[in-house]
Formats: C-alpha cells, structure tokens, sequence
C-alpha cells in the first residue's frame, strides 16, 4: 500500500521507482492472463471448405489441434477419416438441414478412432447419411 502511496503522489523519478521488481512482478502478473488469451487463439485457423480447401477430407488433414474446418451449405461426397490429432472442430456454416455428408453406401463416413479425438473433439451441424457399417 504505501508504495502505491508513493508512486501516485510523487512524480516519475527514479525515488519513485524505489522498488522495480515488484512493480515489474506485479505488471508481469496481471499481463499472464491477457497473453495466454492471446497466443491460444492467435495459433488457431479456420480452413473453409469449399473455398480455399477443395474438400472436407483435404481441410481435415491441414488441421492442426485448435483449428476448425467450417463446412459451407452443401452436399460432400466421400469417406472422410479423422486425422490422428485432437482438439480439432468440424463445423458446418448452415446447419445439419443444408450440410450433409453422404457416404455413398460403401463405407464408414466419418472413421473416427479413440487416439485421435478427445474431449475438445467437436462436429456439429451435419446430416450424416448413407454410411455402411463395417466398410467394404
């Protein structure tokens, strides 16, 4: 308390500054939360499928943990595999009504396997259709 006195009735000089570490200690401190916010989000992409990404599965092998695979209104034809990372979001823009994934009939659609995903897995927004149970 008496250093924040200190600092607040005297002008910047270098008496006032008596103690650096602790006002040092105490900006670091209050500035940890901030940056972890910061450099958590900012390695984060979004790959928009059909435009740049050409495909959902080609979106979903670039991802990286963290990452989100934003599926524009359509239907995606094919056999996707998860990629062995977690933490990846695959997310339609329109809602499962207009993003659908068809998997022809010739197998699985979506092949998800437990090393790969984990608790901050999401996919949501698809109809997922005309898989076959057990591939061929």
């Amino acid at each position: 308390m008496r250093l924040v006195r200190a600092l607040a009735l005297r002008p910047c000089t270098k008496k006032a500054t008596a103690h650096p570490r602790r006002i040092s200690l105490l900006s670091v401190a209050a500035a940890l939360p901030l940056a972890a916010a910061c450099v958590s989000g900012a390695d984060a992409s979004v790959l928009r499928v059909p435009d740049p990404w050409p495909s959902v599965q080609t979106a979903l092998n670039a991802a990286l943990p963290g990452d989100t695979v934003l599926v524009a209104p359509g239907t995606y034809y094919g056999n996707f595999l998860w990629p062995d990372r977690p933490g990846i979001d695959l997310l339609s823009e329109g809602g499962a009504t207009v993003t659908i994934l068809d998997g022809l009939q010739t197998e699985t659609v979506l092949g998800l396997y437990a090393a790969a995903i984990d608790t901050t897995t999401i996919i949501r927004g698809f109809t997922i259709t005309n898989g076959k149970v057990g591939g061929t």
